[in-house]
């Protein structure tokens, strides 16, 4: 029940479905509780976020036949699942655990706004279909708005775009979002003066972005960031 799991646990549980780990009947409970527990919700998209960010300078490598059979030996051990936190000390490989140490110290720096020069703001964009995800950052510190693509693409021969605008007032193109899983998109003044309500949508357009300045593809979704403050 999740009712019984500790915070250490539903932590932990938040982590493993992140990093998409989970099987059998610890997955199915972790979609249950997707679709009713907010909390939870919060936990897998603040640790999909972390490990978005801990893949920005990693360098595409391939590894030897060998190494590859031995980590997935190591990581899919034909026994009896263990919980994760028990898991993590059996992969001699090491790859699991440094990961999860190294997203434990942006973990920190998240739930530390204080110490940073401004705000952190961070939301989902889904698509209704279900077939495109996107995970929003905004710092007010460097009033910058960073997005990761976690689920779908745009058709091909298109690309991205990100739009914004504050309540009431009219869209503004971001940024254009042509290729790669993550962009970092410098926002707008008017983007970046916005006070209270801030939301965020990502279209499908053609190459070089929409010619009528305003979305006119496919809008995969949108997202309000309550609370924002704008420039002092």
């Amino acid at each position: 029940m999740t009712s019984e799991l500790s915070s250490e646990e539903r932590e932990l549980l938040a982590a493993e479905y992140a990093l998409g780990l989970l099987t059998g009947a610890d997955l199915t409970q972790a979609r249950q509780m997707e679709t009713t527990d907010s909390e939870f919700v919060r936990l897998v998209t603040d640790w999909e976020i972390r490990l978005a960010a801990l893949t920005n300078d990693l360098t595409n490598e391939t590894p030897s036949p060998s190494v590859k059979k031995a980590l997935l030996a190591e990581v899919f051990p034909q026994r009896m699942r263990q919980p994760f936190f028990k898991r993590l000390w059996a992969w001699q490989a090491g790859v699991a655990f440094g990961l999860l140490m190294l997203a434990a110290v942006i973990a920190f720096d998240f739930r530390t706004p204080d110490q940073t020069t401004g705000p952190l703001y961070a939301a989902e964009i889904t698509a209704d279909a279900g077939d495109f995800r996107v995970v929003a950052v905004v710092d007010k510190s460097t009033d910058e708005m960073f997005l990761t693509r976690t689920l779908g693409s745009a058709p091909e021969g298109r690309i991205l775009q990100v739009w914004a605008h504050g309540e009431g007032e009219p869209t503004i193109s971001v940024g254009l979002w042509p290729e790669g899983d993550t962009i970092r998109l410098p926002m707008p003044e008017a983007i970046a003066a916005v006070e209270g309500i801030l939301t965020i949508g990502v279209s499908e357009e053609p190459p070089g972005g929409s010619t009528t300045g305003l979305p006119s593809g496919r809008i995969f979704g949108t997202v309000n960031i309550p609370d924002v403050f704008g420039q002092l």
